[in-house]
């Protein structure tokens, strides 16, 4: 392992994705054994709106695995030095496709596509205020940038054949692994794949020598952070979910069908988190894990796994503090069905709370 150009990095929330991807292809396999479960998901694969929906989301998939495989590069040996050493600074595979866009950095703001930054600044040269070029955006256009409309269309279509014929291969791919008819789903799958095709085409295309969505306050490009902030996306969507939704399915259900005194206690604990600031909660939680990392520093290696600590807490916290709009619900809902006929059948022939 010592020799290798690279040292693989396991972070917290990148064990918890891929716990979750492999239970989602558990998932998979198990419907695809039940004829039951089966001929639901056959309902939904029908659904056009469905199964576009599902494309995008297969791709935002994509996006958050890349960038949860990180690494820690290979540092070149000093001078008289025989042992490897590898840098403190965790890159993911996604950073490793992004290197243009994560390198060429700016001074600070500039609009998308453009040439020059978004404020007037004084030029050394001539003592005047004016709009400073760029150091990358539109670079191979030279100090004046001419022509910069005609390379912009260009490049556009361009990235807009090269997605065309990106399409083309997906679209035999679909063909082969979905062979026979073309119903509404399929269009719906091939029509998602064509315009995600024909615009990541023209992005790479301008990426290449522009900031396509522009740079930020500290001069990084805009199109980088969109593409890193999915991951933290479905962390967050992901991890709070899980935890939010075991509590309120249970509390919730608990409080409507025991009622009496648990009834009483479950409605007392979220009236009271309900009652409290959920931006003054979760920054006081967050403060807690900051000064534990603080004074802990032994414990993480790196800066990226003091911020996925954080990122973990942060889940964590959205989890405890939002399951009680569900359990409300779920406590309304539990109320009505335990007085059904078929609750009270079942409580007649003597089964337990827990059974029904």
């Amino acid at each position: 392992m010592s020799g290798l150009p690279v040292q693989p990095v396991l972070l917290g929330t990148d064990l918890l994705l891929f716990v979750l991807f492999a239970a989602l292809l558990g998932l998979a396999a198990w419907v695809r054994r039940d004829p039951s479960l089966s001929a639901a998901w056959r309902r939904v694969a029908a659904d056009p709106l469905a199964m576009a929906s599902a494309t995008v989301l297969c791709l935002f998939v994509l996006v958050g695995l890349l960038d949860s495989l990180h690494y820690r590069s290979r540092l070149p040996p000093a001078s008289g030095a025989t042992a490897v050493t590898y840098s403190v600074e965790v890159h993911s595979v996604l950073d490793a496709l992004l290197t243009p866009l994560r390198t060429r950095q700016e001074k600070t703001y500039s609009a998308p596509l453009a040439t020059h930054l978004h404020a007037k600044e004084t030029v050394e040269e001539t003592q005047a205020r004016d709009y400073p070029r760029l150091r990358h955006g539109g670079a191979h256009l030279g100090a004046d940038p001419v022509g910069h409309r005609e390379d912009l269309l260009q490049r556009g279509l361009r990235g807009l054949a090269a997605g065309m014929a990106m399409w083309l291969l997906l679209a035999a791919a679909v063909q082969l692994r979905w062979p026979g008819g073309d119903g509404p789903s399929r269009r719906a799958v091939l029509g998602t794949l064509l315009a995600v095709a024909l615009v990541a085409g023209a992005v790479v295309a301008l990426a290449g020598g522009y900031h396509v969505l522009g740079t930020d306050k500290v001069g990084q490009d805009v199109l980088y952070l969109a593409l890193k902030s999915i991951r933290t996306g479905l962390v967050i969507g992901t991890l709070t979910t899980l935890i939010m939704l075991p509590l309120a399915v249970f509390l919730g259900i608990l409080a409507g069908y025991v009622g009496g005194r648990v009834d009483d206690l479950i409605q007392y604990l979220y009236t009271t988190l309900n009652s409290i600031p959920g931006v003054l909660l979760i920054a006081a939680s967050v403060l807690m894990i900051q000064v534990l990392i603080d004074t802990h520093p032994q414990w993480f290696a790196t800066a990226a796994e003091r911020a996925d600590a954080r990122l973990l807490a942060l889940c964590l916290i959205l989890g405890m503090t939002s399951w009680t709009g569900v359990a409300r619900l779920l406590r309304a809902e539990t109320l009505k069905l335990r007085e059904l006929e078929y609750v009270q059948a079942a409580r007649a022939f003597g089964l337990g709370r827990l059974a029904i």
